[in-house]
């Protein structure tokens, strides 16, 4: 329904109109603008500002796109949890994305070691992401402690791509890393659910999923379905590659 070209191009209100929208699908279909105003906490222009980038007429251009949609999916019941993971998935195979996600398998392709690094979650899936992309023939290791010590000589990582993984992009132990590596002259290159995080915009190459990010307590539940899929189709597409190179 969001064109994922279009998505790249909204500014930070904005980007809280859309994903209010695809959090809560299923409710603005009911909604008035003003009401969206009200729960997105943004103000009416920026709604139509935000449906004017994707492509609408106006709000009511949208609701009637937006009941459409929901028409089309009634023949198969969706959890409305599962609704951002479907959109995203549906974006995923956009050409844009996916010129994207090739993109960052030849930078993959074209490294002599990849370092996966995340925190909680994040390094679990840093982990997972790193024996998968072994399984592929591409040398991986993880990092996950934010306390390693860093070496006292300078060295040169210019043939190293290191993955950040972190669904917010704003903390502060893996700003330090991202720094750190960039000043040492590694690829740096980021998966996460904010394209205009901090760790974003210090990457060589980001990748975002636009998945509202969902917190209970000190507690971080924000679906990572999509960053499994974005690290498998990296790892498939880098190996295809590695493939072609050396059959040459």
């Amino acid at each position: 329904m969001f064109d994922y070209e279009k998505v790249q191009t909204l500014n930070q209100l904005e980007l809280c109109v859309y994903k209010y929208i695809i959090a809560h699908i299923n409710e603005v279909q009911g909604m008035t603008i003003r009401e969206l105003s009200n729960e997105s906490h943004v103000s009416s222009t920026t709604i139509l500002r935000f449906l004017k980038k994707m492509g609408f007429d106006g709000f009511s251009d949208f609701k009637y796109a937006l009941r459409h949609n929901h028409e089309e999916r009634e023949t198969t019941v969706i959890d409305q949890d599962l609704e951002p993971i479907n959109l995203f998935l549906d974006q995923a195979i956009q050409e844009p994305y996916v010129a994207m996600l090739e993109q960052a398998a030849r930078k993959l392709a074209s490294a002599d070691i990849c370092l996966l690094f995340g925190l909680g979650t994040s390094g679990s899936l840093a982990q997972y992401g790193a024996r998968m992309l072994a399984n592929y023939g591409i040398y991986t290791l993880t990092i996950n402690d934010p306390f390693q010590p860093k070496p006292i000589a300078k060295r040169d990582y210019s043939d190293t791509l290191i993955i950040f993984l972190s669904v917010s992009g704003e903390t502060s132990q893996v700003l330090d890393q991202a720094r750190f590596y960039q000043e040492s002259n590694a690829q740096t290159m980021v998966i996460t659910s904010d394209v205009s995080s901090t760790l974003a915009q210090l990457a060589d190459t980001t990748i975002t999923y636009d998945i509202p990010e969902v917190k209970t307590d000190d507690l971080n539940l924000t679906s990572q379905v999509p960053v499994v899929y974005i690290l498998e189709r990296i790892g498939k597409m880098t190996h295809d590659l590695l493939i072609e190179k050396n059959s040459d």
